[in-house]
């Protein structure tokens, strides 16, 4: 788990520091821990997570599960959507490499390099690689 992480984003309060200077976790702050990990291994975003952290908070355990409900199934939607995507690409690719081993490959390179990179059948598939922010937990 990355703590510190949690910490310098929002999800986790800076804790008290002993007089050595460790950090002093307050016992709320374990359970708070808890539910964002759980949230984060659900795939859910720091961002979505700091949305249902005051209902989280609050006394109404229906309302957070009906907030959660809500962003599982948005993350669901966008899985469809990215698997979509892949499968598109997926079958580019196959074609690009049937017609790369249908062909013998000339003498030298053309210049455009379509002898190893022709044209796709389909139009783009914008596949959105997903980044790390720099210093974000992996």
């Amino acid at each position: 788990m990355k703590v510190r992480y949690y910490e310098r984003v929002g999800l986790l309060a800076q804790p008290d520091r002993t007089a050595s200077g460790y950090r002093d976790y307050a016992e709320d702050a374990a359970a708070r821990l808890l539910f964002i990990a759980r949230a984060r291994r659900m795939g859910l975003s720091c961002e979505q997570v700091t949305t249902l952290l005051p209902v989280w908070s609050s006394t109404s355990c229906g309302a957070t599960q009906e907030r959660v409900i809500r962003l599982v199934e948005d993350k669901q939607a966008e899985v469809a959507d990215r698997i979509a995507e892949l499968q598109q690409l997926a079958a580019q690719l196959d074609d690009v490499r049937a017609r790369l081993e249908a062909e013998s490959p000339p003498s030298a390179c053309r210049a455009d390099l379509s002898c190893c990179v022709p044209e796709s059948t389909g139009g783009p598939v914008a596949i959105e690689l997903s980044r790390r922010p720099t210093g974000s937990p992996a």
